[in-house]
């Protein structure tokens, strides 16, 4: 009974210290103490690399290494942008998007693909939005959807003479024979209207 009662009395304590008490930080063990460990003194900001020490690595940008995962590697294939060949103010013209996979590469027909792009002004674009493939292979807004090519006509209109860039993002995806790989390009679309 008393054991309990001890231990009652020294959660209890446990439980009443200030905060104060429980921000401090003890002192390291002497390093003279038998079976202690060593301690070691850290290098202090902006000293150069001590021998043995690695040098500081600088960091990418946020999400920079993120994006470099998702883009298109030569070997996986090509996306092509193909400006209007003879955009003219006030008449429709067409501008292609192409992914090509590599050798050993195919074009992922079951991935949701999405092509989304941001209208600029002094051009108007009917459609916005284009988005194939998917659960049942649906060919949707795509020219071509098969393993081996993705296309999309994307219609615009120059309302006047001049030089516009469409920007947008491009979700697609390709695979080999172990594994597919979800790409996401940045689309810019120059058109050049006479």
């Amino acid at each position: 009974m008393s054991r309990l009662a001890l231990l009652a009395l020294c959660a209890a304590a446990a439980c009443s210290k200030s905060a104060g008490n429980q921000d401090k930080i003890a002192a390291p063990p002497s390093p003279t103490a038998a079976g202690s460990p060593e301690v070691i003194a850290v290098p202090q900001a902006g000293a150069g690399p001590a021998m043995g020490h690695a040098a500081p690595v600088p960091s990418a940008p946020p999400g920079a290494a993120e994006d470099e995962r998702f883009k298109l590697k030569p070997e996986e294939g090509k996306l092509a942008i193909e400006p209007p060949a003879d955009a003219k103010a006030g008449a429709e013209s067409i501008a292609k998007i192409t992914v090509t996979p590599g050798a050993g590469y195919h074009v992922n027909t079951e991935y949701p693909i999405k092509l989304t792009l941001t209208s600029t002004t002094g051009v108007a674009l009917p459609k916005a939005e284009f988005v194939a493939g998917g659960h049942g292979n649906p060919k949707g807004d795509a020219d071509q959807l098969d393993e081996k090519q993705l296309a999309f006509a994307v219609k615009l209109t120059p309302a006047a003479t001049g030089s516009y860039t469409i920007n947008g993002s491009f979700k697609f995806a390709v695979c080999d024979r172990d594994q597919c790989l979800a790409k996401k390009e940045t689309i810019a679309i120059a058109v050049a209207a006479k």
